[in-house]
């Protein structure tokens, strides 16, 4: 990590989250933290997990899912995050 372009935007991933009785589709929102304010320098914070139910159509499942695996989740897609020659001034 490290671009300065990956700081304080929301970033989405899609995922399928499986339980014992279902398989969601969902999206997952995070943001890079820069370390402005209280905020401490390249941490990750979990925005929100959304999933669609028909019927209901998009619903927040953030407060029921396993905090622990969305976090690892995060740093996988963190990780595999796009270079842009642009965030370092390579030309």
């Amino acid at each position: 990590m490290g671009v300065a372009s990956l700081y304080d935007r929301v970033h989405t991933f899609d995922c399928e989250l499986d339980a014992d009785f279902i398989t969601l589709d969902c999206q997952v929102s995070y943001r890079i933290n820069a370390g402005d304010g209280d905020a401490e320098r390249q941490t990750f914070e979990l925005v929100k997990v959304m999933t669609h139910i028909a019927g209901s159509g998009e619903v927040n499942i953030t407060p029921i899912i396993n905090f622990d695996y969305i976090m690892d989740l995060i740093e996988d897609d963190a990780a595999e995050a796009d270079y842009h020659w642009t965030d370092h001034g390579d030309v």
